[in-house]
C-alpha cells in the first residue's frame, strides 16, 4: 500500500508539473504576442501622420522628405521612406528618403496593388519582401480621407539569415522562438527566429496576433524548466523519499508549498511586466501630444494630461496650442471616441491636420469643416469632439467653433461664466449643417479653461452639474495658473475610466 501511495504521489506530482510547465510557457506566449502588439503604433504613427501632411500639401515631396528624414536615421525603425501616388499610370515614388524601395523594384501590377490595399482598410497595410536577398518587411498607410491622393510607405531591414538571439537577463531569455508572418508556421514567410532547426517541436505554445491587416504567428518553446530546477526534480525526490521514510506526505506538503510561492512570485512578475507595458502605452499617449508649450509675450499658458484606464489600451484626448502670429493664438482640445490603436491613429491625424490647417491661414469654423474628411464613424468606427479658439491678444477677443465638445470657462473681472459656444456635430458625424463661429470679449485678468469630458462627467449626473461643478473651482481660485490646473485635476476630475486633457490661458496684467 506504501509503494502504491508513493508511485501514485509521484504520478501526480510529474503531471501536475507538466501543466504548470505548459502553463507559464502559455502565459509567456501571450505576454510576447502583447509586446509585438504594442509594437505596432512606433510603426503606424508616424506614416499616418505622413500621410495626412501628404495630403494636406497636395504631396508636397520637399515637405515629406522634411517629415521623413528623422525616421531612417541610425535607431530609427526604418531604413527606407518613401511617398506614393495613387492611380498614377507609371507607379513610382514621389520621394524616397534613405536606402532605394524594393517596392519600386516590382512590377507595376504589384505596387498597384500594394497602394490600392491601402486605402480600403483602416489598419496598417503589411507588405511582404521575404523573398529578396535582403529581405524586409513593408508597411503602407493611406489617409483616412473619403478619397486619398497619397501613400505613406516604408520598409524595415530583417537579418539576412532570419536569426536574432534575446539579450540575456530579459524577460523571454531562455527560451527559443520563431516570428512568422501570417497565420501559419510557413518556412517562406519567416521573420526571425532564434534557432535554424525549425518548425520548433516538443512542448511548445502557438499564438497569432493581428498586425496591421495580416496577423504575426509565434512560436516558442523553452531551453529550461520555466518553473525552475526544483519543480523539476520533484516527483523523483518524493519517489525517493516517500520509499524510504514514512514522512513522505510531510516532504510533498513541504515541495508544494514551495512550488505555490515560487508559482507567486512569478505570477508577481508577470505583473511587473504588465505595468512596464502599460507605462509603454502611456508613454506612446503622451508622445502624440504636444512636447511643450509655446512662450507667447502676453500671456500664461498651462496644460495638463491624465490618461483614465489602467492597461496598454491608449486614448483619443489630445490638446495643442498653436502659435500664428504675435498676437493670435489658436487652441485646439479633442476627444475621439473608443480606445486603442485606431483611436489614437485618428486623434494623430485630427491633432496634425488641425496644425497644418492652421498654419494655412483657416478660421475655426473652417477648420472644422476641412476635418470632417478625416474622419467618419460609419467607416472607421469613431467620431472626435472637438473645441477650437482663436486668440486675439491685443483685441482681447475670443473666436470659437465647437464640434459637439464641452463649452469652455472663462473667468475675467465680470465673473467666471461657461461660454455658451455654438456646437455643431461631432467630427466624423453625417451633418449638413456648417459649423458656426462665436466671438466673445474678455475683460482683465481673463482666465480661459478648455477641457475633455474626463474632467467633470460622471455617471449617473447630469452634465449641467458636473460643468458647474468646474466652474465654481475655476471661480474660487486664485493662485497661478499651473496651480489652478492641478487643482482641477486633483480634485475636481472624476478619475473614471476616461482621459481627462485640460488646458489653460490666462491673460498677463
Amino acid at each position: 500500500m506504501g509503494a502504491a501511495a508513493v508511485g501514485g504521489l509521484t504520478w501526480v506530482t510529474a503531471w501536475s508539473h507538466g501543466r504548470n510547465e505548459q502553463r507559464l510557457l502559455d502565459q509567456r506566449v501571450r505576454e510576447a504576442a502583447a509586446v509585438l502588439v504594442t509594437s505596432l503604433p512606433r510603426v503606424q504613427t508616424p506614416l499616418a501622420a505622413g500621410a495626412e501632411l501628404a495630403e494636406a500639401t497636395n504631396g508636397d515631396a520637399t515637405a515629406f522628405r522634411r517629415f521623413a528624414t528623422p525616421l531612417v536615421q541610425q535607431g530609427a525603425p526604418f531604413v527606407s521612406v518613401s511617398l506614393w501616388q495613387l492611380n498614377a499610370t507609371d507607379p513610382r515614388p514621389l520621394a524616397t528618403i534613405g536606402q532605394p524601395s524594393m517596392l519600386a523594384a516590382r512590377s507595376a501590377d504589384t505596387i498597384r496593388a500594394v497602394l490600392n490595399r491601402s486605402t480600403v482598410t483602416t489598419s496598417l497595410g503589411i507588405v511582404d519582401l521575404l523573398d529578396a536577398d535582403q529581405p524586409r518587411l513593408g508597411y503602407a498607410f493611406a489617409s483616412n480621407q473619403a478619397a486619398p491622393s497619397f501613400v505613406a510607405y516604408a520598409e524595415a531591414a530583417l537579418p539576412p539569415d532570419r536569426t536574432g538571439v534575446v539579450q540575456q537577463g530579459s524577460t523571454f531569455a531562455g527560451l527559443d522562438y520563431a516570428l512568422y508572418l501570417g497565420p501559419d508556421e510557413t518556412s517562406s514567410e519567416l521573420l526571425i527566429a532564434s534557432i535554424r532547426d525549425l518548425p520548433i517541436t516538443g512542448r511548445r505554445s502557438v499564438q497569432s496576433v493581428d498586425f496591421g491587416d495580416s496577423k504575426l504567428t509565434l512560436a516558442m518553446r523553452p531551453r529550461e524548466e520555466l518553473g525552475g530546477p526544483v519543480l523539476d526534480a520533484l516527483p523523483w525526490i518524493i519517489a525517493a523519499v516517500g520509499t524510504v521514510l514514512t514522512l513522505a506526505a510531510t516532504l510533498v506538503t513541504e515541495r508544494l508549498a514551495v512550488g505555490r510561492r515560487h508559482a507567486r512570485r512569478l505570477a508577481n512578475e508577470n505583473q511587473k511586466l504588465f505595468e512596464s507595458q502599460r507605462d509603454i502605452a502611456q508613454s506612446l499617449q503622451r508622445s502624440l501630444l504636444p512636447s511643450r508649450l509655446p512662450d507667447i509675450p502676453g500671456l500664461e499658458i498651462a496644460a495638463r494630461y491624465e490618461p483614465g484606464v489602467e492597461g496598454v489600451e491608449v486614448g483619443g484626448d489630445w490638446y495643442e496650442v498653436i502659435a500664428l502670429t504675435e498676437d493670435r493664438v489658436m487652441v485646439v482640445v479633442g476627444d475621439v471616441s473608443g480606445r486603442g490603436l485606431e483611436a489614437s491613429a485618428a486623434m494623430a491625424a485630427l491633432r496634425f491636420a488641425s496644425r497644418g490647417f492652421a498654419l494655412e491661414g483657416h478660421e475655426p469654423a473652417a477648420i472644422l469643416a476641412r476635418l470632417r474628411n478625416l474622419v467618419d464613424v460609419e467607416r472607421d468606427g469613431h467620431f472626435a469632439t472637438i473645441l477650437i479658439a482663436l486668440i486675439s491678444i491685443s483685441e482681447r477677443k475670443i473666436t470659437f467653433a465647437n464640434a459637439g465638445h464641452p463649452r469652455p470657462v472663462l473667468r475675467d473681472d465680470r465673473g467666471t461664466r461657461i461660454i455658451e459656444t455654438v456646437a455643431g456635430a461631432p467630427v466624423g458625424v453625417a451633418s449638413a449643417k456648417p459649423y458656426a463661429s462665436f466671438t466673445c470679449d474678455v475683460g482683465n485678468g481673463a482666465t480661459l479653461v478648455a477641457f475633455t469630458d474626463g474632467l467633470f462627467e460622471r455617471r449617473g449626473e447630469m452634465v449641467d452639474v458636473g460643468m458647474e461643478r468646474v466652474r465654481a473651482a475655476i471661480a474660487t481660485e486664485n493662485r497661478s495658473l499651473d496651480e489652478v490646473l492641478s487643482k482641477l485635476m486633483r480634485d475636481v476630475a472624476t478619475r473614471a475610466d476616461d482621459d481627462t486633457a485640460i488646458v489653460g490661458i490666462r491673460w498677463q496684467q
